[in-house]
């Protein structure tokens, strides 16, 4: 198998034909024998999509085989098709039509990526994911990817950006709370307090991409006039205090000195986490 399969441009058809195109290298596997790829980057299957397939299994077959690679005690695992195999048994059958192949770990991993992306199926943080998986695992380059995958090196290096997201917010982006545009103004901002804050804001208030911006600027703005400002630092009694306070309220607490006066600041990032820091003072 050469590189070339993998490359821009090559369709599903090809990496797997209708079953009647196939002369060969084609069996009827049983499902028992057939593990998940265990490099499959998609995590979540829509349910109502699988039994739709299901449904359609049963009246009329399987249209399209699976592909599989050979494994250990007799059992193969999956390259491509593994929406077809979970409908398979939502639909109780027993077999499946298979094209047995034989690739590498890495090569596994790229078709396994290669098929959800061509499919768009992938979730932002599921992307993201799979091309760190990809660099840290097999030593890729952002651009042998974009070149694998047929998209702009700019394109990897965005999703991958997101991972340095709190992964507090990685089931936002996931599921569709934030857009890619706002992960992108929430990547701007330096500490994780600032990006759960502002996430929270968008979320609750349905911000649109261009004001978590304006949001975002705004946030910098006046920590830079902090900054401009620097209030007196505090004693080691009052440290200590500040760490008591912190591990009693379990968030983040910071005294502010500003000569013989000052402010405690508590840091809060849900509305239940305000209710339950309140019934903690009270």
């Amino acid at each position: 198998m050469t590189r070339k399969a993998l490359g821009r441009g090559l369709g599903l058809a090809a990496l797997v034909p209708p079953v009647e195109q196939i002369k060969e290298g084609l069996i009827d596997l049983s499902l028992d024998h057939i593990t998940r790829n265990r490099f499959q980057p998609r995590q979540v299957f829509d349910q109502a999509s699988l039994e739709s397939l299901a449904d359609s299994l049963k009246q009329h077959g399987l249209i399209q085989p699976i592909t599989v690679r050979k494994a250990k005690e007799g059992k193969y695992e999956l390259i491509a098709g593994e929406r077809r195999w979970r409908a398979a048994k939502l639909a109780g059958l027993s077999n499946i039509p298979a094209i047995v192949q034989t690739v590498d770990d890495r090569e596994l991993m790229e078709w396994a990526v290669l098929e959800n992306l061509q499919r768009e199926d992938l979730n932002p943080i599921e992307k993201a994911q799979a091309y760190e998986k990809l660099i840290s695992e097999f030593s890729l380059t952002q651009e042998s990817i974009a070149i694998r995958m047929g998209i702009d090196r700019s394109s990897v290096s965005n999703f991958l950006r997101l991972l340095h997201l709190p992964s507090e917010l990685w089931i936002d982006i996931s599921e569709g709370r934030l857009s890619m545009g706002h992960a992108k103004a929430l990547l701007s901002l330096g500490s994780k307090e600032d990006r759960l804050a502002l996430a929270q804001e968008i979320i609750h208030h349905g911000l649109s991409v261009r004001q978590t911006e304006a949001m975002t600027h705004k946030i910098k703005q006046e920590l830079t006039s902090k900054k401009t400002s620097a209030p007196t630092s505090i004693s080691p009694d009052m440290t200590v205090l500040e760490d008591r306070m912190r591990l009693s309220l379990g968030t983040k607490v910071k005294f502010i000195q500003k000569g013989k006066a000052g402010e405690i600041r508590i840091t809060y990032y849900s509305l239940n986490d305000l209710d339950r820091i309140l019934e903690k003072i009270s």
